[in-house]
């Protein structure tokens, strides 16, 4: 059952970015193509995994933006989990990389989502710029992980990286942290374990981030992932 659910998920990502890949080319440019794809996948792969999800603040999904929206990362599995509830008007900053691949790659920029270079500094700081000119001009928001990797122990978070806290004051938009419980309780690809159950996620009210300069950016990174650690910790 384990393998054939995975089959089942694997099927369903073909066909869904089969789909998404023509839906894309018709509405090239429209800003909420992230979240019809994300929300279309999510649906599929809930129902073939075995999950549910429930949210707490969702009041504050999109109450808020445009802003950045900073989310625990655990496995690929983050954007079915996720997908479920993911806002409108949001884009995705990803690696150069992706553009050149098939079919995904043309997804990606037709949905308004960033590519930069992580490889090199300069390119990589161009990039962050770019997108908090596009957050001013555009008013959309961005969904990113601070962690920057996947924390595939599923215990707590690790270290933040800088971008997201730079980008938000830069671009003057406040931060919407959130949470999603660990993974491992329900799926562990190393143990071949699938147990169908409830994922929950928390969206935790903004973090205003006007006034805050410079010298004040380590301490609103830090103040973030306390936040997100407590909220994660009370849904463990």
């Amino acid at each position: 059952m384990f393998y054939l659910r995975f089959l089942l998920v694997i099927l369903w990502l073909i066909l869904t970015s089969c789909v998404g890949f023509v839906y894309s080319l018709c509405r090239w440019g429209n800003l909420n193509i992230d979240r019809d794809f994300a929300r279309f996948f999510s649906w599929g792969v809930l129902k073939f995994l075995g999950f549910s999800v429930e949210v707490e603040g969702i009041e504050h999904l999109e109450a808020h933006q445009p802003c950045i929206y900073v989310v625990n990362h655990q496995s690929g599995l983050d954007m079915a989990t996720f997908g479920q509830i993911y806002p409108q008007r949001t884009i995705v900053i990803g690696k150069k990389e992706v553009k050149w691949i098939p079919f995904f790659g043309l997804f990606f920029m037709a949905a308004g989502n960033i590519a930069i270079d992580r490889n090199k500094t300069s390119k990589a700081v161009a990039g962050l710029k770019q997108a908090v000119e596009v957050v001013k001009m555009k008013k959309v928001s961005i969904w990113i992980f601070p962690e920057g990797t996947r924390n595939a122990s599923g215990e707590g978070l690790l270290p933040f990286k800088r971008g997201p806290f730079h980008m938000a004051c830069q671009a003057g938009v406040p931060i919407v942290p959130l949470v999603s419980s660990p993974l491992k309780k329900l799926f562990s690809w190393k143990e071949r374990r699938l147990t169908p159950g409830v994922l929950k996620i928390k969206i935790l009210p903004p973090i205003d981030t006007r006034g805050i300069d410079e010298s004040k950016m380590e301490q609103l990174a830090q103040e973030t992932r306390e936040k997100m650690l407590k909220a994660l910790h009370a849904i463990v």
